[in-house]
Parts: C-alpha cells; structure tokens; sequence
C-alpha cells in the first residue's frame, strides 16, 4: 500500500496515483503534520497546539478523532481497501498519537536528506564535482517552500521554517562550489534572485560578488556591494562585516589576490 507524501513545496499525499491531500483547512494541517513526521510518532498534544494553539476546546479528543476517521476514509476509498487495512497498515494509531506509515523511496522530505547526507560526505571527502552532482539532485526535489499551500500552526511553522533553512544551506553549499569550480555564470541567476529575497542576508551577497568578479563584470560585484552596505547601514544601522568590506577592497585595489583569500567551503575571507 505505496503512498507518496510531498511535502517540499505545496502539500501532496498521493495514493493509488490519486491525490487525497483533503481541502478543509483543519484536515490539512492534520495531514501536514502526519507527513511532516512520517514513520515518526506524532503525539496528540501536538496536533492540539497545531490546530487551536494553547487552548484546545473540550472537543478536541473528538474532533481529532474525526479528522483522523476521515482521512482514513479517503485514503480507503482511493486504494480501494477498508479503512480496518489503512488504520493497521498505513494511519496507525499508537500510543498517546498517530503515525503515517510512507516508504522512504516515496517522501520527498526523507529523500532530500539522502541525498544530503551523500552531498555532505562528498563535499568532505571526494572532488567538488561529485558534491555538486548530489546537491543538485537534492535541491531539484522542492517545488517551492515547504508546506507552501498549508496554513501552518505553531508546530508545522517551526518545522517548515527549518527545512527551508536547511534549503537554503544547501544552496549556498551549492553555489560555493561552483564559484570555487569557477563556474559563476551557472549560478548568477540564482544569486540574483536570492539575493532579492534575502536583501540583508551577507553570505549570498558575498557570493553574488564573487560570481560578479569572476564573470568579468568587476563594476556590478562592487555594486552590490555599495547596495547592501546602503541597505545594513539604513536598516540596522550597522556597517558590513569585515570580511564583505576586505573582499570589496581587494576587488578595488588587488583584484588578483582577492579570489585568493577565499574560503569557498565555508565562504570566508581572510584579512
């Protein structure tokens, strides 16, 4: 009884090739949160604080036992079994909570962590090529961020929240790679748009420099360097770290030795 949960991007439960991810807003979260910590127990005071926060009615029992019936009920109706098979073989209750039984092959969540593990050990151990390879195929997984369709509670935020970090990550894992492969135009479209979307985060803008710098165009890596200092100076009343301000510097006065001093693993520049 193979069911493929995506949780990557907009949420997904897919049994019998059909879609039985639920529209009612509650039943969703219920879902998400069973996908979110598929093969793992999820107690039932988590879908409380879920649902309703720190004031579950008195209902709650009840109505998280409906919620649950119900998607049993779907995912019967679509694998074309009773729900006694789903409740013993798929959405199990245990004990003081619920577990949704996925194979690993078939949860993009546990997939992506595979191939992580992979890219991690290979940007440790073996040539940057490998490491980029495995990180690609980690990062094609997400079709946008996590649970991107859920209106998520308190619970599913913090765990949405962590993967997209990790996403991101992996990401600049990725580009730092590349950039030490001296490859920038495979990653300057990408740069530009995260730094859009994180316009204080000094990592990426760092990195969109280096691409700049190593793609030939000197006057724009400086740019965005004046563009973020604009933006931390006005925002936050802080100045760049010196690390930003020394590879600014050398783009300016020692262009040779600037690509030098960096750390592409760890994406730090040594004074």
């Amino acid at each position: 009884m193979d069911v493929a949960v995506n949780t990557l991007g907009d949420l997904r439960v897919l049994t019998a090739q059909r879609n039985t991810t639920p529209s009612a807003p509650k039943q969703r979260q219920v879902l998400a949160l069973l996908s979110a910590r598929a093969n793992q127990p999820t107690l039932t005071e988590d879908f409380y604080r879920e649902l309703w926060g720190n004031k579950p009615p008195r209902t709650a029992t009840a109505t998280l036992h409906t919620y649950i019936g119900q998607l049993r009920r779907a995912m019967a109706k679509a694998l074309d079994v009773d729900t006694h098979t789903v409740s013993e073989r798929l959405l199990i209750t245990q004990p003081g909570g619920y577990v949704l039984r996925v194979n690993p092959e078939l949860h993009d969540f546990a997939q992506y962590h595979r191939l992580l593990e992979k890219a991690d050990e290979a940007r440790r151990t073996r040539p940057a090529e490998e490491a980029v390879l495995h990180y690609r195929a980690a990062l094609s997984l997400w079709r946008g961020p996590a649970l991107a369709d859920i209106g998520c509670g308190p619970v599913l935020r913090v765990w949405a929240d962590r993967a997209n970090e990790s996403c991101l990550n992996s990401t600049e894992k990725l580009i730092a790679l590349e950039l030490e492969l001296g490859h920038p135009l495979e990653v300057l479209s990408e740069l530009r748009e995260l730094a859009a979307r994180h316009p204080l985060h000094e990592n990426l803008h760092g990195q969109l420099m280096v691409a700049f710098f190593q793609a030939g165009r000197r006057n724009e890596a400086l740019e965005t360097y004046h563009a973020l200092r604009k933006r931390i100076v006005s925002e936050l009343g802080l100045e760049p770290s010196a690390r930003l301000t020394l590879l600014q510097q050398d783009i300016i006065k020692s262009p040779a030795r600037a690509l030098k001093r960096i750390d592409y693993h760890d994406m730090k520049y040594s004074a």
